[in-house]
């Protein structure tokens, strides 16, 4: 029924108008809310296909992200069609769309409509999402490389050059900055605390500072680390919360959130940002970014902890589990944060914190 209202979206005054909407958006009705893991990844996709689409519209850099939307195939020719065909690079190929859209300029707008939801499910498994965010970050990282990248850097003004960013490499590389910025200052506090002057050598007697090290960095950390962490926390699912509230009701929005906080979703974002992070930084390095293929099916199956192994020895058949599939991503780091952690309270870094 509402299909011809969308439809007449694309209608002009005048045959042939350059300013028409050539490319119209709609968004999107989780259906995957199953389960803990498939209930965080759908409430992250419900706010990015409703509620940031629309913000992002109102600041003028809206492009395509593989949700429902519907294009005047006219134009999408013209522009060599609706995708990129090189596969390293392109990787996230619906997204150069909207991008060679937009730079081809002339007055031409994408919009984004509310007049009906387009169903959807998303993953629902630990090891489905974790794959396709590292698919996302992979092709994160490819795009920066890209020549509509760099030219629209040039060509957008500020808000929509900031928009722009947060919408696509901006998300990515910011999680890969928090990712890297726990190990960063535990290493920081450790060297602080070993660079601190020792009383019994005399040497450093005139060059000592009043306040010990271990003191100083207990002072900045209850800065840093104050309620302005739980600001933080409620900043990233303010997008959520707002969304379920206008939809639904306020009794929802507040049910949603204190279920995914009590299910502990903020762990699974934790992990997410490893993730995120590694392959970011890795797709910059080294590059080599792939198709990775994810399902949509329940994900409740065995899984041995390091491979398959022929029966009755030793030797693998197949290499992948659930400790060598996360071991480079999350847990070496994590080793690594423990064994420093060990080493700040070794060095007085919570006895002597005052």
């Amino acid at each position: 029924l509402m299909l011809p209202c969308v439809l007449g979206e694309f209608r002009t005054m005048e045959r042939g108008d350059e300013a028409a909407k050539q490319i119209i958006g709609l968004p999107e009705h989780i259906t995957s809310d199953i389960g803990s893991v498939g209930d965080f990844a759908a409430g992250s996709e419900v706010a990015f296909g409703t509620i940031l689409q629309r913000t992002y519209s109102v600041l003028g850099a809206r492009m395509h992200y593989g949700h429902p939307d519907i294009m005047n195939k006219q134009y999408m020719m013209q522009q060599g069609g609706v995708s990129k065909a090189t596969k390293t690079i392109n990787l996230s190929e619906d997204i150069f769309a909207g991008m060679d859209f937009t730079l081809r300029g002339q007055g031409r707008s994408i919009k984004h409509c509310e007049y009906f939801h387009v169903a959807k499910g998303r993953d629902l498994g630990f090891n489905t999402v974790l794959g396709f965010f590292s698919k996302l970050s992979s092709g994160a990282g490819e795009q920066i490389l890209t020549r509509q990248m760099f030219r629209l850097g040039q060509l957008l003004h500020l808000p929509e050059a900031l928009t722009f960013y947060y919408a696509h490499v901006g998300f990515y590389v910011t999680q890969g900055l928090v990712s890297a910025s726990m190990p960063i200052l535990v290493f920081a506090w450790t060297v602080v605390l070993a660079a601190d002057c020792e009383g019994t050598f005399q040497s450093f007697e005139n060059y000592c500072s009043s306040v010990p090290a271990a003191e100083a960095m207990a002072q900045l950390l209850s800065i840093w680390y104050s309620w302005v962490i739980f600001l933080f926390l409620v900043a990233t699912s303010m997008p959520l919360f707002a969304e379920i509230w206008m939809e639904r009701s306020f009794k929802e929005a507040v049910f949603k959130l204190g279920k995914q906080y009590l299910t502990l979703s903020f762990l699974m974002f934790v992990f997410q940002a490893k993730i995120i992070g590694y392959y970011v930084v890795n797709e910059l390095r080294y590059g080599g970014a792939k198709y990775v293929a994810t399902g949509r099916g329940l994900p409740t199956y065995r899984r041995p902890f390091i491979g398959e192994t022929e029966p009755g020895t030793t030797k693998l058949t197949k290499v992948g589990g659930l400790y060598l599939d996360f071991a480079t991503y999350a847990y070496y780091d994590g080793m690594r944060l423990v064994l420093n952690c060990i080493a700040v309270l070794l060095l007085g870094g919570v006895s002597d914190a005052g």
